[in-house]
């Protein structure tokens, strides 16, 4: 039996961006880690190759999605990783208004119909249900 350890290289984000970005420019995942920690909170970590088939770091995927994407973004304009990190901001801005847009009601008498805010008041109620 051989007991020598070989080392394996990998490659370690709790970043959610990241490890979406990794995985959209085909880095292996390898595993995730879901620690729940002293303070009774729970963190992910997403743990991959540190190189995807094509050569490219993990860690400057890091980088760029992170602390070094507007030096990126100056320095090499075409990089994919901007276009990872702006479709990033931008889902984030989407589900940010989702959260936030209130929820109309569709309100039907006989073949009309409109549609009222859920939180509406009472009174504004009253007065649409007098236009149906």
């Amino acid at each position: 039996m051989n007991n020598t350890y070989e080392p394996r290289e990998l490659f370690h984000t709790s970043n959610l961006k990241t490890a979406t970005a990794l995985l959209t420019l085909g880095f292996e995942k390898k595993s995730t880690s879901v620690i729940l920690r002293a303070d009774g909170k729970e963190s992910l970590v997403f743990w991959f190759s540190p190189q995807n088939p094509d050569g490219l770091s993990a860690a400057s995927v890091y980088h760029g999605m992170t602390k070094g994407g507007e030096a990126l973004a100056k320095s090499d304009p075409e990089n994919v990783v901007n276009y990872l990190r702006t479709y990033a901001a931008n889902r984030d801005e989407i589900v940010s208004e989702i959260r936030t847009t209130p929820r109309l009601v569709e309100v039907r008498n006989g073949d009309k119909s409109a549609l009222i805010r859920e939180d509406a008041t009472e009174e504004q109620k009253r007065a649409l249900a007098k236009l149906l």
